[in-house]
């Protein structure tokens, strides 16, 4: 505590002093002034005196009679002290000059675009370094500081908030007495008068500097407003301007139409929407023009409308009547030909939607195929049953020769059937007590898919295929499509279509389509089974879903399924659409 006294007691003794020097400074810089003016004014009498004085006359008794402190009759001494008092005006005066400042500005307004960047001129007068100077921009409306610069450093205490991060004193000319201000990001609050101010020591000075902000708006935008006095109204609006435009109607020939009505509002940013109207006869010919003009910067918008003749009010009464029914009409009849349309696609897409229940329900019994596993093709760690019906991923890379069909890096296997015609589907279940944390793929590869080092799992590196992984399922189309089924289904039917390119995928407890590729490019290449498996705890079984059985095959590690199992017809009855 006791120290924390002693630093206030000197702080408070440091700033009295400082202020007293600062006073006895400027109490003795206006001495100095005030003596300098004096000599001045006595040099000034003491050559008028000497111009009056005869040249022949002794100098002596002028002198005394001018009560010069000097003996005049020494020529010599009195030449030496007029020369000292004229050394010394001149330095008095140099000094008082060197204390005097003078700010110049542009002389005329400055004009910038909304959004675009802008700097503000002003400088020194005659040229002089301006780093050690107070430099403070201000808005003249508001009396509150823009930017403050100070002895080579910005200060932002006092900046106006809407000025904050978007003013910048222009360094590159401090040295030659530039003060010119940069704003970045111009608004329409931006626009008004600056006072660019200057200080050193007790000299002063200041510039006003004006900044005129302009934005040009959208095109003008022409509607019809009703009938009114013998003609039609024409509205015209446009929004977006700075500062308020000038709204100008011009018919065909270029003649300027007086407006009936002419109203304005300003947004939250400062931009103006300016509204106008005009009311138009059937004497008016050609297309009436609606200009919109922003004076500042010489832009303007223009728009057109063309008025046809039975719309005016001098026309028939049948004659509108009958416009008005003829619009009806052709917006009644292009409507209904809208929903007629619209209900045969919907009736299109039923009947496709039925046809596709039909095929699944009769068609799919009659081409289901019994698949099995292709253990020349397994990856080392896939262990493949006696039987080639189910295939789990063990710990440990078996020794099996490495033959040019074998994966080698991802744990896949391919079946051993191929196809290349038709329509074909078989039954996938998976098995295990870790399916949360599985990670397990089923689907259709090419003869020709790659098997050793990274495989491209989408169409385009030949497999098609839906993945389950981390608690999601999805198609391997490029990139990745999310399934989002819950629960994710474990009995899936997998039925590929040679004859119309396509791969469907059914969950085969209730019937419902899980995914399809359509339009799959099989280049006329047979088509296998294609499974992946990369998580130990489960196991991928192949029922044998042929129309004489749909029980595994006999040394099958996956337990029977409770009743017969089909896309539409599951364990528990009909298949729910």
């Amino acid at each position: 505590m006791v120290a924390l006294a002693l630093v206030l007691v000197l702080l408070a003794v440091s700033i009295g002093l400082g202020v007293y020097l600062f006073r006895k400074q400027a109490a003795q810089r206006r001495e100095l002034e005030k003596q300098a003016a004096e000599l001045e004014k006595q040099a000034a009498e003491l050559a008028w005196r000497k111009f009056l004085l005869p040249h022949n006359t002794d100098p002596a008794p002028a002198a005394a009679q001018m009560g010069l402190p000097w003996g005049c009759g020494r020529p010599s001494l009195t030449g030496h002290a007029r020369g000292f008092l004229t050394s010394l005006v001149t330095l008095l005066l140099l000094q008082l000059g060197s204390a005097q400042l003078t700010v110049v500005g542009p002389g005329h307004p400055v004009t910038a675009t909304m959004g675009q960047d802008v700097v503000l001129p002003c400088h020194l007068s005659p040229q002089r370094d301006a780093r050690t100077l107070d430099v403070r921009w201000i808005r003249k409306k508001f009396s509150e500081t823009v930017h403050h610069y100070h002895d080579g450093q910005d200060l932002y205490g006092e900046q106006m908030g809407a000025y904050a991060g978007r003013t910048e004193l222009v360094r590159d000319g401090l040295s030659a007495g530039s003060l010119d201000l940069r704003i970045t990001g111009l608004r329409p609050s931006d626009d008004g008068q600056y006072v660019c101010t200057v200080e050193d020591a007790d000299a002063y000075a200041e510039a006003i500097v004006e900044l005129e902000v302009a934005a040009t708006g959208t095109d003008p935008h022409l509607s019809l407003g009703g009938y009114e006095a013998g003609g039609v109204r024409v509205l015209c609006r446009s929004a977006g301007w700075y500062p308020l435009p000038q709204l100008l109607w011009r018919d065909a020939h270029g003649q300027h139409l007086p407006s009936v009505s002419q109203t304005h509002s300003q947004d939250q940013e400062g931009l103006f929407e300016i509204e106008g109207a005009v009311i138009v006869t059937g004497s008016v010919e050609g297309p009436l023009s609606c200009v919109v003009r922003n004076s500042r910067i010489q832009q303007e918008r223009e728009s057109s409308l063309h008025i046809a003749a039975p719309f005016f009010h001098n026309a028939q009464p049948w004659m509108v009547a009958l416009a008005l029914v003829l619009v009806l009409l052709a917006v009644s009849i292009g409507l209904g030909v809208y929903l007629y349309r619209k209900q045969v696609r919907k009736d299109t897409r039923m009947a496709e939607q039925a046809a596709e229940l039909a095929w699944r329900k009769f068609l799919l019994p009659h081409n289901t195929v019994k698949v099995t596993l292709d253990p020349d093709t397994a990856h080392p760690r896939l262990v493949v049953s006696q039987d080639n019906s189910s295939v789990r991923c063990g710990s440990e890379r078996q020794k099996v020769p490495d033959t040019p069909e074998r994966f080698d890096l991802w744990c896949c296997v391919l079946g051993r059937e191929e196809f290349r015609e038709g329509r074909h589907c078989w039954l996938v279940e998976v098995e295990g007590e870790q399916l949360k944390d599985s990670w397990w793929a089923v689907g259709v590869a090419s003869a020709s898919v790659e098997t050793k080092g990274w495989i491209t799992r989408s169409p385009e590196g030949g497999i098609w295929a839906v993945q389950y992984k981390k608690g999601q399922l999805r198609s391997l189309t490029s990139p990745p499509t999310d399934l989002p089924l819950s629960p994710v289904p474990t009995r899936i039917w997998v039925c590929l279509d040679c004859i119309h390119g396509q791969v469907s995928f059914i969950n085969a407890d209730n019937g419902v389509e899980i995914f399809t590729f359509t339009a799959a490019s099989f280049n006329g290449e047979s088509i296998r089974p294609w499974f992946l498996m990369e998580r130990q705890g489960i196991e991928l079984c192949l029922r044998d879903s042929t129309p004489q059985t749909l029980s595994p095959a006999p040394g099958g590690s996956c337990p029977s399924p409770d009743t017969p199992a089909s896309p539409l017809l599951g364990p528990a009855g009909p298949a729910q659409e």
